[in-house]
């Protein structure tokens, strides 16, 4: 038998939109009897309200292009019919939808896998037994996959001033708006910073009643100030830089000054990566030998340095070739994850310790860390030598014994 649902509880379903992140604005409790005649929709327009209007927006880089986009499928009309209390508002699913919506509830399980909603016959309108059924699981999960498919907005609303954004619907009644936004997640970059708005997750809402259709949460405004309301996640990123020590050898060791590294954007050296004026990323160790590049905002990701100038007197030879990771770390700033030596192996010229990472620069080849590729070559340029004159010296010996036996 079919069942009327009137709209009582709705006001339950309402409250769960918003706690769920779906939306929160649809009808609610009847205050009052209400002849028929005095509820009659008159807007059209949802309003969404917002604390930070940029995620409303769409970006390319520090410049705004224009508004989201939005689209909207009408799931139920507004029925006004003398109910038990009188005059009564009810949700009546849209017909030529009605199939869609089913299928779509027949997703919604009990903790046995049973369908909760079987058929109109048995549970009633299926928006109305939706929003009668006061559970944000099943609201959550119906609005994720609401089995309709909106047809774009062509008036969207942006009011800086007083931090709305209204959507202009076809007629009166219940809708699920889609943020159709390509792509979803936006970045707005402010330099030092870079803001990603994920984007809005479908909103079940009504458009407005009049107060004298005796309902209440009846004003069409989703409220997104409140973090519980919030339809869009955030994150914000600090962009960063990274600081390392060069040294010398003897009295140069606790510092030495005058050495350029570039910083580039690919492990060829080809591409300098820029800073915000369009000038190539340089840095030049200080008296102290230090190599500041924190004030550059990079971000996350890999870059390459390398040493195009070597300080006079010293080899040029052991000029750095390094790999710079630049991570973000858990509050949003991005740091130095690590600098490795590109010499394979490696030159040994690079270390990390309780002072941080060290590139050391050395007068001559003989100065090269034993420990390190150059060291090693090193070593075996002295083999070859010793091999040398140990063969030298035993074909001496072979001669003087000939010479001996003669």
């Amino acid at each position: 038998m079919r069942t009327t649902t009137w709209i009582a509880g709705f006001a339950a379903a309402a409250t769960l939109f918003a706690a769920m992140g779906t939306a929160g604005s649809a009808l609610a409790d009847e205050t009052g009897t209400k002849p028929a005649g005095d509820c009659a929709a008159t807007s059209n327009t949802i309003t969404l309200k917002g604390s930070d209007m940029d995620a409303f927006k769409t970006w390319d880089g520090k410049q705004s292009t224009g508004t989201r986009t939005f689209s909207a499928a009408k799931v139920a009309d507004y029925e006004i019919g003398n109910g038990p209390t009188g005059g009564s508002v009810h949700l009546q699913t849209v017909e030529a939808s009605k199939t869609a919506i089913i299928n779509a509830l027949g997703d919604i399980k009990d903790n046995s896998g049973n369908k909760l909603y079987d058929s109109e016959d048995n549970q009633g309108d299926p928006m109305n037994w939706l929003a009668n059924t006061r559970n944000d699981t099943f609201i959550r999960n119906y609005a994720n996959d609401p089995g309709v498919t909106g047809t774009p907005l062509s008036t969207v609303k942006l009011d800086e001033a007083n931090k709305t954004v209204t959507l202009d619907v076809s007629e009166p009644g219940l809708y699920v708006i889609f943020d159709t936004t390509n792509p979803k997640k936006q970045i707005k970059d402010t330099g030092d910073t870079t803001v990603e708005y994920d984007g809005f997750a479908n909103m079940l809402v009504g458009t407005p009643l009049p107060d004298s259709c005796g309902v209440t949460n009846n004003s069409g405004t989703i409220d997104l100030t409140q973090a519980v309301n919030a339809k869009t996640g955030s994150s914000t990123t600090v962009r960063g830089g990274f600081t390392f020590t060069k040294v010398g050898v003897k009295d140069d060791r606790t510092g030495l000054a005058g050495a350029e590294f570039t910083l580039y954007s690919d492990k060829d050296f080809n591409t300098p990566v820029k800073d915000g004026n369009d000038k190539p990323v340089v840095a030049t160790s200080n008296s102290g030998g230090l190599v500041d590049f924190s004030q550059f905002k990079l971000n996350a990701g890999t870059y390459y340095l390398k040493e195009t100038k070597v300080p006079a007197t010293y080899w040029a030879g052991s000029a750095g070739k390094l790999k710079i990771t630049m991570i973000k770390n858990d509050n949003g700033q991005i740091v130095l994850g690590s600098i490795e030596d590109m010499s394979l192996p490696s030159s040994g010229l690079l270390t990390n310790g309780t002072n941080g990472y060290v590139y050391h620069n050395v007068k001559s080849i003989v100065q090269l860390p034993l420990t390190g590729a150059m060291g090693m070559a090193l070593l075996g340029i002295v083999a070859l030598l010793c091999a040398g004159g140990a063969a030298i010296i035993v074909i001496r010996a072979r001669k003087t014994k000939r010479e001996l036996a003669a």
